[in-house]
């Protein structure tokens, strides 16, 4: 029943190649150029800088409009709640569609469930699928070592960085450098993948159906012509600036605070309780690092990982199959 695409065939080649470029060759480069895996100046760097910093426009600046809004304009259960499921709907996106899904094969689905998941990623807003996913194949394959996409230990060129630099980095300071993650490494599956491919083309779409449409349309369900902008202010600008950053905590705080259950692995990745509430799970950080292709990013019975609820309740009910679930005591994997 499963699509070609939802096969585990191509994640398997991607680890051997990965495994063929020696991780310990880009060890001994340090910060030598070139990195392997990674491109510098080029135009893709650039219309990627360009791609974040309009988001940051739209998202900061909105959500600076957003908090001036509810200030001088009375908000209610309208907006509040608009609030809440947008943004779990959000976090779901990332973490499901991006993350679990696409870039790690934790299961199996059918072509149009494909296709929903490739359209809830991009309702979140996090940038281009078609990128995010060879970004994350490289973060995995080089984590917290030169050639990490965002590790608040490096830089994109391998320069060490510490303290409030390297957080900053980490955080989202890696989108507006000029390193690029080569396509031909991390990227195989991904550039002749049509749901991934017509995601990266309608992005724009979903950015204005997220932070615009289905706001507004709860508004005027719920309130009437009244309540859409007000809705749209914190449903729509306020919830997409703190999605962000609620996901990129992981990428930054998630790689300095909180306990490491696993140390095995060459990662500064920890499991941090409260980036998880934010994330729906994702903030159990060392668990996923030592477990990448997992459906589950939480393992033990406190770990909340929401995330991994909805998928056990859509193979509940067969929407998705083959799921990888991972335990405490299981054998590491490769991501």
């Amino acid at each position: 029943m499963a699509t070609k695409y939802a096969q585990t065939g191509v994640q398997d080649r991607l680890d051997a190649d990965i495994a063929a470029k020696s991780r310990d060759s880009v060890e001994e480069l340090l910060i030598e150029e070139p990195i392997v895996g990674v491109r510098f100046g080029t135009e893709a760097a650039v219309s990627r800088r360009r791609e974040h910093l309009f988001y940051a426009m739209v998202k900061q600046g909105g959500a600076i409009a957003a908090v001036v809004y509810i200030f001088f304009f009375p908000t209610g259960w309208i907006e509040w709640t608009g609030f809440a499921f947008f943004y779990v709907l959000n976090i779901l996106g990332m973490s499901i569609g991006y993350h679990r899904y696409f870039t790690h094969n934790a299961f199996e689905t059918s072509k149009p469930m494909r296709y929903f998941f490739a359209a809830l990623a991009q309702f979140g807003v996090y940038g281009s699928l078609w990128r995010w996913v060879a970004d994350h194949r490289r973060h995995h394959a080089m984590s917290d070592k030169p050639g990490d996409i965002h590790s608040p230990y490096y830089d994109g060129h391998g320069r060490a960085l510490e303290g409030r630099e390297g957080l900053k980095h980490a955080h989202l300071g890696w989108a507006y450098d000029d390193c690029m993650t080569d396509m031909e490494v991390y990227g195989k599956g991904v550039v002749d993948d049509p749901a991934i491919v017509w995601a990266h083309k309608t992005r724009y779409f979903w950015l204005f159906v997220s932070l615009l449409v289905l706001p507004a349309l709860w508004g005027l369900a719920f309130g009437g012509l009244e309540a859409i902008i007000g809705t749209v202010m914190v449903a729509g600008f306020l919830r997409l600036a703190l999605a962000l950053h609620a996901i990129a905590a992981v990428n930054s705080f998630g790689h300095k605070f909180g306990r490491q259950r696993f140390k095995g692995r060459v990662s500064g990745a920890r499991n941090n309780w409260f980036i998880a509430l934010l994330s729906l799970g994702e903030g159990w950080h060392n668990n996923h690092h030592e477990h990448p292709r997992a459906a589950n990013a939480g393992m033990a019975w406190y770990e909340i990982d929401m995330t991994s609820w909805v998928i056990r309740a859509m193979e509940a009910v067969g929407l998705v199959w083959n799921v990888r679930w991972a335990k405490l005591d299981d054998t590491p994997e490769k991501a």
